[in-house]
């Protein structure tokens, strides 16, 4: 641990007491913990360099980063990569501003092209976002009577109607189970035209995080057949959905409803009282009514990028035009998958 004015920059690959320090935090998530820094790196080499802002072994802010390097988009600093929301965690009303000018002061030295933090920074709250999602989160307290009851009916029907259709759920953690989920992810990523990461990442997800108990795989089967499934994280208080994919012969069924209502149940057993269900674009109406059905209480996830080359917060937008979206959809899975190998090495 390297230490300078009292900002110090933790290695996750050697140091776990990150962990101590930001699950000390009520918005840390399985995002800010070492288990995930450690299955990024595996999959993408990345460089870590997560800056802890302490007075008297108390921590003030914490900044996890990971440089990403790559022939696409060059060298940058990003907190965090692959991660719906993560970022800066302040306690007891600080703003994190040294922090935070620590890592723009690294980011020149290492050359970045910027830096880019996902969510909201209390030391400068009126600089503009780069993009703006909407984040998802349900109270797991009051025991699964009251969870359930804070779903709206339709919800609870579809969870019924996938019972009585002899849907089972089964919570796992073993590589077999996310070699399954990942079967469905290809096939739900080829529906809508995105390419799916490499089996690698969720191997690496699996041996990082999932296997030493930070997360599972609910799945979803009838009359023996994977019908829905989820890959869920979690940290500290916060249980986390992270990936869901489903067989598109069979959504009637409503396997979805039922995996993350069994998933929503074994974080609140495993003690979590949050259980986030990610980020969502703001325009898909669709996917935000689902998650809503299961109480969820919307919020604003807004990403900031200081450039380094302008030293100046800036507004960027990327959209994929849907002609690619339908081109990909057409292709065969072993050229999609190569695609999405492709793709995520230059990605964040």
């Amino acid at each position: 641990m390297e230490t300078s004015s009292q900002i110090h920059n933790f290695d996750p690959k050697l140091d776990s007491r990150w962990d101590a320090l930001s699950a000390c935090h009520g918005c840390a998530s399985v995002f800010h913990s070492v288990r995930w820094a450690r299955a990024l790196m595996a999959s993408y080499d990345h460089n870590p360099i997560f800056l802890a802002s302490v007075d008297d072994n108390r921590p003030r802010t914490l900044l996890p980063i990971l440089e990403v390097n790559s022939l696409l988009k060059g060298r940058r600093g990003v907190s965090l990569p692959f991660s719906d929301e993560a970022g800066m965690l302040c306690f007891d009303g600080d703003e994190g501003r040294d922090v935070f000018e620590h890592a723009l002061e690294l980011g020149r030295q290492r050359r970045w092209k910027y830096l880019e933090v996902r969510n909201h920074m209390p030391c400068y709250p009126q600089v503009p976002a780069c993009a703006r999602f909407v984040g998802h989160e349900v109270s797991l307290t009051g025991g699964a009577e009251v969870i359930l009851s804070r779903c709206e009916s339709s919800v609870r029907r579809a969870i019924r109607k996938a019972e009585k259709s002899k849907v089972r759920t089964d919570v796992f953690r073993s590589l077999d189970s996310v070699r399954t989920y990942y079967k469905l992810h290809c096939q739900t990523r080829r529906k809508h035209g995105v390419p799916p990461q490499a089996f690698s990442f969720f191997k690496s997800i699996f041996e990082y995080v999932i296997k030493p108990g930070g997360g599972f795989v609910c799945l979803a089967h009838h009359e023996d057949r994977p019908v829905a499934a989820g890959i869920f994280l979690h940290h500290g208080r916060v249980g986390m959905y992270k990936f869901g994919a489903s067989d598109e012969a069979s959504l009637h069924l409503r396997g979805n409803d039922l995996v993350m209502w069994a998933a929503m149940r074994a974080c609140s057993a495993l003690g979590c009282d949050v259980f986030s269900m990610g980020r969502t674009a703001p325009e898909n109406g669709g996917l935000r009514r689902f998650k809503c059905g299961f109480g969820a209480q919307e919020k604003q996830i807004v990403y900031h990028r200081y450039d380094l080359r302008r030293e100046a917060f800036v507004v960027e937008s990327s959209q994929t035009g849907a002609w690619v979206s339908r081109l990909l959809r057409l292709m065969p899975m072993p050229v999609f998958r190569g695609i999405g190998r492709i793709l995520y090495s230059q990605m964040d």
